[in-house]
């Protein structure tokens, strides 16, 4: 395998310096502008510490081995873990970009704890070298005419038993046995340390979301509980629990998007909602300004089957578009309900209170009841009269297209 090693060294050689032509044409940011003027990157690039970690990582240690009979040259051949800080940064780049940041996380751990693993071996195996394969229990015992890959595996095995401290190996006799050893169990404890803390972590992020679900639920059961709560109420709102959890992940899109600028959480909030308001026939005609302003003021809400939405004579604060789910409209006759409408994906209610188009009593004049669970995007008063506002046309529209709507509804009482 000497030759196919020579092969790979003179690969990883060509590989480094790839990377050095490439980190000195990669662009950074001065003053919150990128710069792009190759010399600008050049010296940015030497001005910083892994450059001579770079250029150090290159050293030829294979053509001198290869010149050389000196044989402790082989560990110059640790230079080239000089250039591990690449690893790092690109784990850091990953994780930043990825969409399954707990699997890149997964994986990172488990590439480091074998890297660990594998340079122990690497040592142990050259410290038998040096020592004399076979010389005593502990270094490699040579017994049979074994290849390299035997040789790999065993050394690896022996580097695991230590690392975890667990089976029986040979105990060390010579002062530098005894510090290679000792120097393995410490890192050992550090390491699988950190791997038992780091697995939690990953492990913990990767159900975060629902861990937070379940306490905020398993404290609305206490309370139910405690408030001796009828048992088919408590069910229904277990039921509720668990479509929300499947719609929506019970995520509060507010607080998740608080963090984001203004900018970017409509642009978001655009790409999640706009489609969805561009099929509402009272918002056809207006302008797309209105809508953008709008998307951002959207709020989701969940309602099992059977909810009423709204009554009649209730004072009206909001409106509805039906993001998801069907959803009755009911007007009173006597003490009959009769269904008026089945409102689908698209459509709305509640804007003729909202705009006060009812001789301004501002009263609902129907009553709404979801028919299975359905999610709706609710829009207040307050926030649709301050978009309004800058949008006098839009208004107009807005109060012909449910002024339309609110005749039908006095013909047919």
């Amino acid at each position: 395998f000497q030759r196919l090693f020579f092969l790979l060294d003179h690969i990883t050689d060509v590989i480094y310096v790839v990377d050095i032509l490439v980190q000195s044409r990669t662009a950074f940011l001065e003053d919150g502008c990128l710069v792009l003027e190759p010399q600008a990157m050049y010296q940015n690039y030497r001005k910083k510490f892994k450059y001579w970690l770079d250029i150090a990582a290159i050293f030829p240690v294979t053509t001198v081995y290869w010149t050389s009979n000196v044989m402790s040259l082989p560990w110059l051949r640790f230079l080239r873990i000089l250039k591990y800080h690449q690893v790092t940064s690109f784990f850091e780049i990953a994780d930043s970009r990825t969409r399954r940041p707990s699997l890149l996380r997964a994986f990172k751990l488990s590439l480091h704890l074998w890297m660990v693993i594998h340079w122990i071996a690497c040592i142990y195996y050259m410290l038998s070298e040096y020592e004399g394969r076979g010389t005593n229990d502990w270094v490699y015992t040579d017994n049979e005419d074994g290849g390299f890959r035997r040789k790999y595996i065993r050394s690896v095995y022996w580097s695991m038993m230590t690392l975890t401290t667990i089976g029986e190996r040979p105990s060390p006799e010579t002062d530098l046995e005894y510090i290679f050893t000792g120097t393995t169990f410490l890192i050992g404890v550090f390491v699988f340390a950190a791997v038992v803390g780091n697995v939690g972590d990953v492990i913990s992020n990767m159900n975060a979301a629902r861990h937070d679900f379940q306490s905020r639920m398993d404290q609305i059961k206490f309370y139910m509980n405690h408030r001796f709560v009828p048992e088919d109420l408590q069910d229904r709102v277990k039921k509720w629990a668990e479509y929300s959890w499947t719609r929506t992940q019970a995520m509060d899109e507010p607080s998740v998007l608080a963090m984001l600028p203004d900018r970017l959480r409509t642009e978001i909030a655009i790409h999640v909602h706009l489609d969805t308001l561009k099929q509402v026939k009272i918002f056809e005609e207006c302008e797309e300004g209105l809508l953008r302003e709008l998307v951002l003021k959207l709020r989701p809400i969940i309602y099992s089957p059977g909810d009423y939405i709204c009554r009649t004579g209730e004072i009206g604060r909001e409106m509805y578009i039906i993001n998801h789910g069907k959803i009755e409209i009911l007007v009173q006759k006597g003490e009959i309900s009769t269904r008026v409408a089945l409102l689908k994906p698209g459509n709305y209610f509640g804007e003729i209170s909202l705009l006060k188009l009812d001789e301004g009593q501002n009263r609902r004049t129907a009553d709404v009841r979801a028919i299975g669970y359905s999610e709706l995007l609710c829009l207040s008063r307050k926030d649709l009269i301050s978009a309004l506002g800058e949008y006098p046309d839009a208004k107009k529209i807005l109060e012909a297209q449910a002024m339309k709507r609110y005749d039908i509804l006095k013909h047919f009482d």
